[in-house]
C-alpha cells in the first residue's frame, strides 16, 4: 500500500509539474508576442513623431511664406508712407518723454540723444533706398 500511495504522489507530481512547464511555456510565448507587439506599438509612434515633426515644419515654413507675401503684398509701394508713419510714431515718442529727457543728466542725455540720431539716420537710409 505504501508504494502504491508513493507512485500517486509522484504521478501526481509529474502531472503537476508538466502542467507548471506547460504553463512557463505559454506564459513566455505570451510574454513573448506580447514584447514584439509593444515594440512594434513604439516603433509606430516613434515614426509618427517624426512625421508630426517633419510636417509640423512644412506648415510653419508655408504660413511663414503666406504671411511674408501677404505682408509684402500690403506695402508694395507704399513703403515709404510706412516708414514715414514709423518716423512720426518715433517723434511722437520722443515728443511724450521730453520731460523725461530735460531731467537726465547729461551724459544720459547724450546718450539718448544719439539714440534718437541713430534712428532718424536709420529712417533716412531706408528713405533713400526706397
Amino acid at each position: 500500500m505504501k508504494e502504491r500511495i508513493e507512485e500517486t504522489i509522484k504521478t501526481q507530481e509529474e502531472i503537476i509539474m508538466s502542467m507548471i512547464n506547460k504553463f512557463n511555456e505559454e506564459f513566455y510565448k505570451h510574454k513573448t508576442n506580447v514584447l514584439e507587439e509593444l515594440e512594434y506599438v513604439k516603433n509606430q509612434q516613434d515614426v509618427l513623431k517624426i512625421s508630426y515633426t517633419v510636417n509640423e515644419n512644412k506648415l510653419l515654413d508655408k504660413i511663414e511664406k503666406i504671411v511674408t507675401k501677404k505682408v509684402h503684398d500690403k506695402i508694395d509701394g507704399r513703403e515709404n508712407e510706412i516708414l514715414m508713419k514709423l518716423w512720426i510714431d518715433e517723434f511722437k515718442e520722443i515728443i511724450a518723454n521730453f520731460e523725461k529727457l530735460k531731467k537726465m543728466l547729461p551724459k544720459e542725455f547724450k546718450l539718448k540723444l544719439n539714440e534718437i540720431s541713430d534712428t532718424i539716420e536709420m529712417f533716412k537710409s531706408k528713405m533713400h533706398i526706397e
